[in-house]
């Protein structure tokens, strides 16, 4: 399983909004490639960030071709929409893991 996960750091003041845009929106949007089995919105409780809130986006795919074709097909349009709306007040850092082992 690869795992796309995206950091993002929000300014306090637009937490809300942005939470807003990423349920209903672009969240959706991703998910409706069909390249991905799962999504999941984690804001980080510790440590905390003064005057921000730092969320991950991970999303779970089966193969890094996956991955791959959602780089190329997809991911250039959603981040400039993602943009559109806010700008460059939002940083992200994006990284890619693989799963090794498991426990249920």
């Amino acid at each position: 399983m690869i795992t796309y996960q995206v950091e993002v750091t929000v300014p306090t003041e637009l937490v809300d909004a942005w939470v807003e845009y990423m349920t209903t929106q672009h969240i959706a949007d991703v998910a409706n490639t069909g390249l991905f089995l799962t999504a999941h919105l984690i804001t980080v409780v510790d440590p905390i960030t003064l005057d921000a809130t730092v969320f991950r986006v991970r999303y779970a795919c089966r193969s890094i071709e996956d991955l791959e074709q959602y780089r190329r097909e997809y991911a250039s349009v959603l981040q400039a929409h993602h943009t559109e709306r806010f700008g460059d007040a939002i940083t992200a850092v994006r990284s890619v893991t693989e799963d090794l082992w498991h426990l249920s």
